[in-house]
C-alpha cells in the first residue's frame, strides 16, 4: 500500500471557515411601519419647504424684473410711486401664490377636494366662528402695536410697508390689493396647500407649520406675532369646519378694517385718536361675543371642539413634530426668511 504525504499547510487558514457569519438585526414590523411613516412625513415636509422657497424666490425675482422694466421705461415717476408700490408688493405676490401653488398641486397630483375643502357650514355657526376669529385678529393687532412701540424705542420703524391713500382709483386698488386678494391668495397657499399636505399626519402639526410659514413669509419681525397668531386662528377654524371659507372671510374682514381706517383718516373723516377709539370699542364688543360663543362651545360638547386629530398614531406627536421641523428645506426656508427679515429690520433702522 502506498501512502502520500499530507500537506503540512492548508491553502487557506482553517479558522477562516469557522468564523460565524453575523447579520445585522432586522427591524421588527412595528419599526418598519414607523420608518415608512417617518419617511413619508419627511418627504411631504420637504416638499412643503420647497414650495415655500419657490413662493419667496418667484416673488423676489418677478418683483426685481418688474421694477427693472418699469425703471428702464421711465414709468416709475414720483407721482405714480404709490400705485406702483401697490402693484409690485401686492398683485405680484398674489399672482405668485396662485401660479406657483397651482403648478405644485398639478405636479404632485394632489386632490383639490382634500387640499381646498369647502364643506357646507350652517350660517349661525359660520357667523360665530367669524366673530371669534376677528376678535383674536384684533387682539393680535394690539400685540403688533406693543412690539412696534418696543422697536420704536430703538429707532426701528415698522418694516411692513405702508401705502398712501390717494384719489379714487388708488382707493379701489388699495382695497383690492390689501383686503381682497390676500384673503384668497394667502388662504389658498397656506391654509390650503401647506396645511392640507401636512394635515393627514397631524392637525396640530399642520396648524403650527402653516402658521409659522405664513408669519415668516411676510419678512417682517414687527408683524411676526400678529401674523403667527392670525395664522393659528385661521387654520384652527378652517380645520374645525373643513372649509377655507371662514378664514377667507375673517382674513378679508381683518384687512378690510385696516383699509377702512386708513381711508377715513386719510380723508379727514376721522382723526387717528377717534379711529383707534372705534377700533377699541369694536374689539371689546367682539371679545364679549367671543367669550359667550366659546363658552357655549365648551358646554355643548364638553370641550371636544378644541381637540385636534393626531392622524396616524404610528409615531407619537412629538416625534412627528421633530421629523417635520428638521426637514432640510423647511430649515432652509426659515433661515432665508429670518435673514431677509433682518435685512428689512436693519434698513428700517438706517
Amino acid at each position: 500500500m502506498q501512502y502520500y504525504s499530507q500537506p503540512t499547510q492548508y491553502p487557506y487558514p482553517p479558522q477562516q471557515y469557522m468564523q460565524p457569519v453575523c447579520y445585522p438585526p432586522q427591524p421588527t414590523p412595528e419599526q418598519q411601519r414607523k420608518n415608512t411613516y417617518r419617511r413619508l412625513l419627511r418627504k411631504n415636509a420637504n416638499s412643503t419647504g420647497v414650495l415655500l422657497l419657490l413662493f419667496f424666490g418667484a416673488e423676489l425675482i418677478i418683483s426685481v424684473v418688474v421694477v427693472f422694466i418699469l425703471t428702464a421705461l421711465g414709468v416709475r415717476e414720483e407721482g405714480s410711486a404709490g400705485v406702483l408700490t401697490l402693484l409690485e408688493n401686492g398683485m405680484i405676490s398674489m399672482f405668485v401664490f396662485f401660479l406657483v401653488g397651482l403648478i405644485y398641486c398639478l405636479i404632485r397630483r394632489l386632490r383639490f377636494a382634500a387640499i381646498f375643502p369647502f364643506e357646507k357650514i350652517r350660517g349661525g355657526f359660520l357667523a360665530q366662528l367669524c366673530v371669534i376669529g376677528l376678535a383674536f385678529s384684533l387682539m393680535s393687532n394690539y400685540i403688533v402695536s406693543l412690539v412696534n412701540g418696543v422697536f420704536g424705542l430703538f429707532g426701528v420703524e415698522n418694516t411692513g410697508g405702508s401705502f398712501e391713500v390717494g384719489d379714487q382709483p388708488n382707493i379701489l386698488l388699495y382695497i383690492l390689493v390689501v383686503a381682497i386678494l390676500p384673503a384668497f391668495a394667502e388662504e389658498f397657499a397656506f391654509r390650503g396647500i401647506v396645511m392640507g399636505v401636512l394635515r393627514p399626519y397631524s392637525e396640530g402639526l399642520a396648524i403650527i407649520i402653516s402658521s409659522a410659514a405664513f408669519a415668516l413669509m411676510h419678512g417682517n419681525f414687527v408683524q411676526l406675532p400678529f401674523t403667527f397668531c392670525c395664522g393659528l386662528v385661521f387654520a384652527f377654524i378652517d380645520i374645525k369646519t373643513n372649509s377655507l371659507l371662514p378664514s377667507i372671510i375673517v382674513h378679508f374682514l381683518n384687512n378690510g378694517l385696516s383699509v377702512l381706517s386708513d381711508i377715513l383718516i386719510s380723508y379727514k373723516i376721522l382723526d387717528e385718536m377717534t379711529a383707534n377709539m372705534c377700533y377699541g370699542i369694536l374689539f371689546v364688543i367682539l371679545g364679549i361675543l367671543s367669550f359667550i360663543f366659546i363658552k357655549r362651545f365648551i358646554n355643548k360638547d364638553d370641550g371636544s371642539f378644541f381637540t385636534l386629530k393626531n392622524g396616524n398614531t404610528v409615531l407619537p406627536y412629538k416625534e412627528k413634530v421633530k421629523t417635520a421641523i428638521t426637514s432640510p428645506t423647511l430649515i432652509a426656508f426659515a433661515a432665508v426668511m429670518v435673514t431677509y427679515s433682518l435685512l428689512n429690520l436693519v434698513m428700517g433702522a438706517a
